[in-house]
């Protein structure tokens, strides 16, 4: 017998991220599984990018300006060792 547990008719699951054409909208959590940082460390990084926009109280920020901030930050405040 096969006890696999069929999902009931018309309850789709929650996608586990939000995908903008091929792009993915990032939000506080998902910027602190990325970096390692704090919810609060990981909205200010957000709100430096200026790239950030409010949605229904929730920050988010496009993957690709997100990322592109960083190169940024690299090339211009580099790291002294």
């Amino acid at each position: 017998m096969d006890n696999t547990v069929a999902p009931e008719a018309g309850i789709t699951p929650a996608p586990s991220r939000i995908v903008l054409g091929r792009e993915r909208l990032l939000d506080v959590p998902e910027i602190c599984k990325l970096t390692g940082l704090g919810e609060a460390t990981a909205s200010k990084l957000m709100k430096e990018t200026g790239r950030c926009f409010k949605l229904h109280s929730r920050l988010y920020v496009i993957e690709s300006s997100f990322f592109s901030y960083l190169h940024e930050l690299e090339v211009n405040q580099p790291c002294a060792l």
